[in-house]
Parts: C-alpha cells; sequence; structure tokens
C-alpha cells in the first residue's frame, strides 16, 4: 500500500505543472498567498479527481442520475482514497433544514417519541396510554355485550378561518354529526357559533352496539377516526341497546373503572399508535397545516401596505395592488360604506386618522354589519343600497387570499411578487413556530416535547440526557437510542458547538459552523481509510474554540484518516504533520511548491513567506497611534434578538472598531441582524425590517451603510471585476473614441459582450459553448466562431493602442494598470485592486470562478476608488480576513485604515488577533456562545480589553500585544545601535 497520494503533472488554474507528495495518514496544511495555487491543487485536482473516478466506477445507468464531473487537468494522482469534500459554505438555503436533521439526532428524536414517548390529553394534559387500533377495539368488545359506544375525534378550529370552513371541511370528509361542548349536532343544519369563544369539538366517527361480528368494522372506524382526531379518540359509552322500545341508559358508575384505565378520566380521551412521521415537519402528517412545516409566516406589515402615510385613502395611500379607489368597485363601495357608517372620510390623510379607524380599515367591523351606501358618482349597485354587509378589513382579506394560494400548491408568479410587496415573514401564529401540529408536541419524553428539548442547547441537552428517568414505555429500546444521540451530542460538543440548538435553521450558520457540523457526522462516522479535503476550519472561529477544532481534526487522522485542510491560521499550520507551500505569489505569480515538509523545514526555508511569519521574522505590527473616540457615536439601544440580553451598544464613530467573542457570542446578530438592517432600511430601502431592539441613537452622524461582504460579485458569468468596478465602462468609451470606430460609427455598445451587435452571436458573448452529454460531464469548448474571444470579426478590427477589446480583457489586472497607466480613471481604480493583492485576477474573468475573499477584497477597492473625504459612511465587513494569508492581511488592514482616514466609520466582526489587535476600539461580546453569551463582556482600546480577566479574547490579545511590545523594543535597540 503506497504511504503517499502522488500528484503528477497538475495544471489546474495557475498550477505550473506541478508534481507534489503528500503524505497519507497525516494532518496536511496546503498554505500560501491568496489565489497562489492552493484550492486549485485541494479541491479541483485532487478532490474532482476522486469523486471523478467514484461516479466511473458507478454503472451507466447509475451515472445518468448524477451529475457528471470533468477531468482535472493533472497527468495522474496515484494512491486516492475515497475522497469527502468539507468546504467553506453554507450547507442549504432550504428553510427545512436544521442542524438537528443534518446530523440525524432528530431522526433519532423521532424514534425516541415514537418508541417511548407519553401522550397527554389534548384538553387536561393528563398522561393517557398509547394503543394500537386493535388493542383499543379489543378493550371496547370486552364491554358487556348490547353496551352502545360511541367514537369520536377531537377537532380544533382552524388558523384563520371561521367555524363555517371547519365544519366545511369534516362534511367533506364525509361525517355529519358532531358534538359541540358535549351536545350532539347534525351538521346538515345551520350552525352558527360565536367566533370568539373555543368551544370543545367531536366528530362522531361511528356509534356500535358491543357484539363479536363487529370487530372488523370497529377497526376501521378506529383507523378513520385516530386519522381525523390526529392520533387521539374519544370513546363514549352511551348505555345499553334499546329493548322494547326503551331509551338507551346512560352509562353507571360501572363504567369509570373502564375509563380510568384505558383513556384519561375527565375527557375519555385515548392515544393511538404512534409513528416516527408523525414528529416530522417534512412530512404532512407532522407538519403545521398554516405553515406547512416552516415555522414562519406571512403576515402583512401595515408600513408595506400604507407607504405614503401623508395620502389619504381616496388619494391613493394603499399600495394599488391592495386597494385602489374606484367608486365602481365592490371593495370601494364596502369601505365608503364603513366610512360613512363610523363617521370618518376617505379623504383625510391616513397619518391623521383616528387609532380606531385604522384598527377598522385594517382588520374589519368585526362581524358588526352596515348599510350599504353608494360613492357619489356610482353607476352601478343600487340593488343592494341600505342591505347590511360585513367588512372583513384589508389586511384580513389579503392574508385570506394568501390561505386559498397556500392551499392550491400551484406557482403563481405575479402572486409571489404581490405578496412580496405587503408581506413579510414572521413566526407562525397557529404553532408559535415549533412547526408541527399542535397534537404532536402532547406527546413528551422527560416532561419535554420533541420541540422543547431542540430548543435547549447542546450543553444543556446532553444534561438532560444524562439525568433523563425510566422512560414509561418500552424503556430497554429507548435507553438505547437515548445512548446513540448522546455520541453524537459528545461531537458536536468536541467541535466547540455547545452553545447551538438542534432546531436552530442551517441556513442562519456561517461557513465555519456549517463546515464544523458536517466535520462532526464524518467523525461520527468513524470510516477509515478516508481521504478528508477542508477550506478554512477555523474561519468563523474564535481562538478558544480554534484550539477544540484543531484536536477534531487530529482526531479524525488518529482513526487511520488522511485529512488536507487548505488554512492560514497560524496555530492550525503549526498544529499540522506536514505542511505544503504553494506560491510564489498570486495567479500567474504562483503555482509552485515553495516549500514543504514539519514546520521546522518550513521556518529555516528562505523563500517560505509563511515560515518567515511563523519564525516572527515579519509580523503585522501594532499602529504607531490608535485614534481615540470623539463625541460622535452610534449606540443601539435594547438589542434582544436571538440570544442578546437587551443591550445597549455604543460604537464611536470615525474610528476602526473591532466586535469580537467567542463562536455564538451573539456578534453577527447585533451587527448584521440589528444594526446593518435598521440603517439600510433608514438609507436604502424602508420595507427591510431590523431584529429586535429599542431605538438606534446618532443616525445624524452617518450619510450612508455599505457592507462589504463576500457575497458573489454577480450573478452570472458575464460579470467580473471589470464590469463590478465600472472600469469595463471607461474601457468602452476608449475603444469607441478611436478613429476607426468614429469612421465604422461604432458606439460603447459595440464593445459589449452582454448585448447583440458587437459580440459574438453563436457563443451568445460567452466564448465557449456547453454541450450536455448523458454519460459524462458536461463539456465546454471554445466557440469555433470566436475562438474564445466573445467578440464577432469586425468589432475585434478595432484596436487601442494595439491591443483589441478582447485581449485587454484577458489581461491580469496588474498589466491592465501599467497599460492605462496614462488614463487617470481607469489606472486608479485598477492600482487599488492591485495594492490590495488582487493584481492576479483577470480583467474580464467570471465571478463564478472568484473566492467569496476574493469578492469581498474586489467590493472593498471598488469602494476605495471612489473615497472622498469626510464620507461619514459605516462600512461593516464580517470577517474580512477570511482566504487571506498573514502578508495580505496587511494589504487589507491598510484599505481600511484609508477608508477611516477619510473620515468614515469601519466596524469589522472578526477573530483574527493581528486584526483586533491594530482597531482603534473593541467591543468583546460573551462571555460563552448561544443562551450563555448576549453581553457585553469588556470594550475600550485593545490594551483595555487585553486587561479584562472575563475576556477570553482579551486573554489571547494579551500575548499577542505581549510579542509585539518586544519586537517594538528589540526594533528600537536597532534603531539606536
Amino acid at each position: 500500500m503506497r504511504d503517499t497520494i502522488s500528484v503528477k503533472g497538475a495544471r489546474e488554474n495557475n498550477l505550473k505543472n506541478i508534481d507534489v507528495e503528500i503524505p497519507r495518514e497525516q494532518l496536511v496544511v496546503l498554505t500560501g498567498v491568496s489565489g497562489s495555487g492552493k484550492t486549485s491543487l485541494a479541491f479541483e485536482t485532487i478532490y474532482a479527481e476522486g469523486q471523478r473516478r467514484f461516479l466511473e466506477s458507478l454503472s451507466a445507468f447509475s451515472r445518468k442520475f448524477v451529475t457528471q464531473l470533468k477531468k482535472p487537468d493533472v497527468d495522474f494522482v496515484y494512491g486516492l482514497s475515497p475522497v469527502i469534500s468539507i468546504e467553506q459554505k453554507s450547507v442549504t438555503q432550504n428553510p427545512r433544514s436544521t442542524v438537528g436533521t443534518m446530523t440525524d439526532i432528530f431522526d433519532y428524536f423521532r424514534v425516541l417519541y415514537t418508541t417511548s414517548g407519553l401522550a397527554h390529553c389534548p384538553y387536561c394534559r393528563q398522561a393517557v396510554p398509547v394503543r394500537t387500533a386493535v388493542q383499543i377495539a379489543e378493550h371496547i368488545l370486552a364491554l358487556p355485550h348490547g353496551t352502545v359506544v360511541e367514537v369520536a375525534a377531537p377537532v380544533f378550529k382552524i388558523y384563520g378561518e371561521d367555524y363555517p370552513y371547519l365544519f366545511g371541511q369534516i362534511r367533506s370528509s364525509g361525517y355529519r354529526r358532531m358534538r359541540v361542548d358535549d351536545e350532539l349536532v347534525d351538521l346538515s343544519d345551520e350552525l352558527e357559533l360565536d367566533e370568539a369563544q373555543t368551544y370543545a369539538l367531536e366528530v362522531v366517527i361511528d356509534t356500535v352496539v358491543v357484539k363479536p361480528e363487529i370487530f372488523k368494522p370497529l377497526i376501521v372506524s378506529i383507523q378513520n377516526g385516530l386519522r381525523v382526531g390526529e392520533g387521539f379518540l374519544r370513546l363514549r359509552i352511551l348505555g345499553q341497546r334499546p329493548m322494547d322500545g326503551d331509551r338507551p341508559r346512560r352509562p353507571g358508575i360501572e363504567s369509570a373503572a373502564w375509563y380510568t384505565t384505558f383513556a384519561c378520566p375527565a375527557h375519555h380521551v385515548t392515544a393511538g399508535e404512534l409513528e416516527p412521521v408523525y414528529f416530522s415537519f417534512n412530512e404532512p402528517p407532522g407538519a403545521c397545516p398554516t405553515c406547512l412545516g416552516l415555522g414562519v409566516y406571512l403576515h402583512v406589515h401595515p408600513d408595506l401596505l400604507v407607504p405614503d402615510k401623508t395620502r389619504s385613502i381616496k388619494g391613493g395611500a394603499f399600495i394599488p395592488e391592495a386597494f385602489k379607489y374606484d367608486k365602481n368597485s365592490w371593495a370601494t363601495r364596502l369601505l365608503y360604506s364603513v366610512a360613512q357608517h363610523y363617521g370618518f372620510s376617505l379623504d383625510t390623510p391616513f397619518q391623521e386618522l383616528p387609532p380606531e379607524v385604522v384598527d377598522i380599515v385594517f382588520y374589519g367591523t368585526r362581524g358588526e354589519r352596515f348599510p350599504l351606501v353608494l360613492p357619489e358618482g356610482a353607476t352601478r349597485g343600487d340593488e343592494h343600497v341600505g342591505k347590511l354587509f360585513r367588512f372583513d378589513g384589508i389586511i384580513n382579506e389579503i392574508e385570506r387570499r394568501y390561505r386559498h394560494y397556500r392551499r392550491q400548491k400551484v406557482a403563481h408568479t405575479w402572486m409571489e411578487e404581490y405578496l412580496k410587496r405587503v408581506m413579510v415573514e414572521r413566526t407562525c401564529p397557529d404553532c408559535k413556530g415549533t412547526r408541527l401540529k399542535h397534537q404532536r408536541l402532547l406527546v413528551t419524553v422527560g416532561g419535554k416535547n420533541i420541540i422543547e428539548l431542540g430548543d435547549l442547547t447542546l450543553a444543556e441537552l446532553k444534561e438532560f440526557l444524562v439525568a433523563l428517568p425510566p422512560l414509561p414505555r418500552q424503556p430497554q429500546a429507548g435507553e438505547q437510542i437515548v445512548r446513540e444521540i448522546l455520541a453524537r451530542i459528545d461531537l458536536l460538543l468536541d467541535i466547540g458547538l455547545d452553545y447551538m440548538t438542534l432546531n436552530r435553521k442551517a441556513a442562519t450558520l456561517s461557513g465555519g459552523e456549517s463546515q464544523r457540523v458536517r466535520l462532526s457526522v464524518q467523525i461520527g462516522s468513524e470510516l477509515m481509510g478516508m481521504l478528508y479535503v477542508l477550506d478554512e476550519p477555523s474561519i468563523g472561529l474564535h481562538p478558544r474554540d480554534n484550539e477544540k477544532m484543531i484536536r477534531t481534526l487530529q482526531r479524525l487522522r488518529d482513526i487511520g484518516n488522511t485529512v488536507i485542510v487548505v488554512e492560514h491560521d497560524e496555530a492550525t499550520i503549526r498544529a499540522a504533520d506536514h505542511i505544503i507551500e504553494i506560491g510564489p505569489g498570486p495567479g500567474v505569480h504562483g503555482g509552485q511548491i515553495v516549500a514543504q515538509g514539519p514546520i521546522e523545514a518550513i521556518v529555516r526555508n528562505p523563500s517560505s513567506l509563511t515560515g518567515h511569519y511563523l519564525s516572527g521574522k515579519q509580523r503585522i505590527a501594532l499602529p504607531a497611534r490608535r485614534r481615540a473616540p470623539n463625541d460622535k457615536q452610534l449606540i443601539v439601544r435594547g438589542a434582544r434578538q436571538n440570544n442578546l440580553k437587551q443591550i445597549d451598544v455604543a460604537i464611536p464613530l470615525g474610528l476602526f472598531v473591532c466586535i469580537t467573542g467567542v463562536s455564538g457570542s451573539g456578534k453577527s446578530t447585533l451587527v448584521n441582524e440589528i444594526l446593518y438592517k435598521k440603517l439600510y432600511s433608514v438609507f436604502h430601502d424602508s420595507r427591510v425590517l431590523a431584529g429586535a431592539h429599542t431605538a438606534i441613537e446618532g443616525l445624524e452622524h452617518l450619510s450612508d451603510v455599505i457592507a462589504i461582504d463576500q457575497s458573489p460579485i454577480g450573478r452570472t458569468p458575464t460579470s467580473n471585476p471589470a464590469t463590478y468596478t465600472g472600469v469595463y465602462d471607461a474601457i468602452r468609451q476608449l475603444f469607441a473614441a478611436t478613429p476607426e470606430s468614429q469612421r465604422r460609427g461604432y458606439t460603447a455598445s459595440r464593445f459589449s459582450f452582454n448585448v447583440k451587435g458587437g459580440r459574438c452571436e453563436e457563443c451568445a458573448g460567452q466564448g465557449v459553448k456547453t454541450t450536455a452529454l448523458q454519460f459524462m460531464a458536461d463539456v465546454e469548448v471554445i466557440c469555433h466562431v470566436c475562438k474564445g474571444a466573445r467578440y464577432n470579426e469586425e468589432t475585434l478590427e478595432v484596436t487601442y493602442r494595439g491591443k483589441t477589446i478582447a485581449q485587454v480583457l484577458d489581461m491580469s489586472i496588474e498589466e491592465a494598470a501599467q497599460f492605462f497607466r496614462h488614463v487617470p480613471l481607469i489606472a486608479h481604480k485598477l492600482g487599488v485592486l492591485n495594492r490590495l493583492g488582487m493584481g492576479y485576477l483577470k480583467l474580464g474573468q467570471s465571478s463564478t470562478t472568484i473566492s467569496g475573499g476574493e469578492a469581498q477584497r474586489v467590493k472593498l477597492a471598488h469602494e476605495l476608488g471612489k473615497i472622498k473625504r469626510g464620507g461619514r459612511i459605516l462600512y461593516i465587513l464580517d470577517e474580512p480576513t477570511t482566504g487571506l494569508h498573514l502578508a495580505d492581511i496587511q494589504r487589507l488592514l491598510d484599505s481600511l485604515n484609508m477608508l477611516v482616514d477619510a473620515g468614515n466609520t469601519v466596524l469589522v466582526i472578526e477573530h483574527h488577533l493581528d486584526v483586533i489587535k491594530t482597531a482603534d476600539w473593541i467591543i468583546d461580546l460573551g462571555p460563552e456562545g448561544g443562551k450563555h453569551g448576549g453581553t457585553i463582556v469588556a470594550q475600550g482600546t485593545p490594551e483595555e480589553v487585553a486587561g479584562c480577566p472575563a475576556s477570553y479574547t482579551g486573554q489571547y490579545l494579551r500575548r499577542v500585544l505581549a510579542a509585539a511590545s518586544i519586537d517594538l523594543s528589540m526594533a528600537a535597540l536597532r534603531t539606536a545601535a
């Protein structure tokens, strides 16, 4: 068996035909400057080749159902094991996916509740036995011959609908009799109930007379009753079969024992056999019927419905899709009649209407009827004048339309767009966000239902399960399931996710959190001989939590796997068994093996830039001086979203500010969910709703807010750095201004590959054509007409300084900056990109091939390119060091300080100590993650935070500042000498 993975002739992207030997069953770190080729080697060569070979081992029939992968540009790879990639990205945007479903723990919960759960009466919460349909039937047949028994199913009013709607649903199911507060009624008759009152409702499924031959039909009735009652059944002894015309006798005292041993003594309810699907919010038997298992529900937001409150209802206060004044429309006639009845005018500005009038307009007259009056000038509707009508309100009507639309289960694009304009997501009012039918929450283990268990942090959940008393049903099976759950929880705790809950949505996880969750699943599988490829698992981790991550990687290695990690984190590099540095520079200047071996070899290698930082020869220096806070600050009052504990946070303006804290302490909630969304709603779009807080003070000190995140710079392959920064427009203007273009009458649009005219129509300006193959990967071939140039021949006949537009787009940013050095606008923007270390990117490089970290730096360069003094802008960045080598972080810090020096504020969520130590001000949240976080632990300068013993950030920062002080002292001595 080979003891290395041998890669020969790797040429993917910028790799320069390299050969490399990677030791097996070791922790191997690939490092190097940003863009040097680490990802190309790890993911696009080794992982891609491993996946391709696996797919080729499948039959042609099986390959038809999976996406095929293209062969990477490499001669061969020897010694490959089955390979698993755990990348730095969110797992899914599926709103149904949670941490519990990702880790399979929720599936074990469902089996636990099915096997050992204790059911409770829906009326009084008294514990009731769980029986099969056969057991229930046998218990009924044990009654004396001739006993009359009623089989009924408890039902409840449907959220948002009236009682007639419920009765209609029951009739459509084939049932005609009901009990309302124990009174028998016939649904064939007109039945009116008070909508504001809650009744005990039961559907009468069957009435049987006990005798042996009814066993089979009784089973069918019980099964139907359990289906209608969502797993619960109510049994009622009516007496003995009538003899000689006598009426049935009411049950005597002897029947009490029959109820007590088999059902709730007070309400005679028993529970049917439980099934795992009952506890799944992804299946109809378990999912809440209102939100369909999503836990959220769209509600009309009044501010979206009435965007301009200075207008009157008649003058267009409402958005036209919701209500438009038309004297002949039925909605207008109703609202006009309401105004006449309650004495208000539709010409009054909406903001001047009394609250009680606004409530009527939004939510209706709540059953009160009024006579119809026609607006002046109405030409029809006379036949209804004077008749009494009810007005349900504009909001209620929209929400009724929404419920009808949801039930249709048919895609209506226009309806989707309409709903987005007036409705916002809120917790489902029916299930209160639990996602399950409320009957499913009547089953408990240890006194908690399945959602309450999922709401516990993993640390609390472990304590609960360890202290769990003996289970009432099938205890041996339940104990085995609990052991399996605890084993998986321990893996998540070992990886530093003790603050997380199983009910947390997967879409809300950061890239680092999702990566760690998937990593715990892989460790739990205990596979040996695998090859794991990870992308920066340290991202999003506080230094305290990073130590847990490193131990997890080592554990994965110790059970017999090879672990390849693309990483820049110093602690992870020092923990590696083998280090491979790729470089020496980015892009065309990289793609070579600079150094490899254990850390001692890297530190001694004079060519290794990483070695220089590890040895201390090079460091990110402390700033010569820190900016002092002034009297201007932004204050967030009463922040209480997620785990934030009603905190007030003062952010000094005009400084470089870092928000720090352990993973899950509330940093992203404070900055992204509350601060950014609120400021964005003020400066850009009032429809954006911020997280829960009381107020934000100091908005007058800002002119704008800009989030420089890691989302793609474009959604299509035609987006690129040139189009995003605006350089492309200026370049096209240059080509349009050439004498040849002037002679031919070409405008700037002629040189766009996004519109017809100058582009190659064979490939629609893409430069390549994609051919879909059934049993092989899709093949991209260079367009045979334009040869990849993306433009037609006539356009390419025009040149600027000897270069065609296609040749310019194929230049690297570094080359283009030199080529356009005499054009100030273009030279300035490209120069900023080059100084940020992005010179290796091509001007026309597709945005789909640019990483999140690169996209963030392109956005940062775009902002630096238009920087002005006194901008008063708040820039927000979340983990900007993602994908950055230590050498690149210095460039990032220089750029951020340029923004601050121009009068702006930079607010950064960061864990990297080299960034934190250079900040002017730090706000440290914690002290722990999840429920044990959400408070301010320390704030002040880095030196002040380092002196706080309660701050984990301060503890690690203390060491970094001490090392930096020693460096400053040594530098001063050398200068003096």
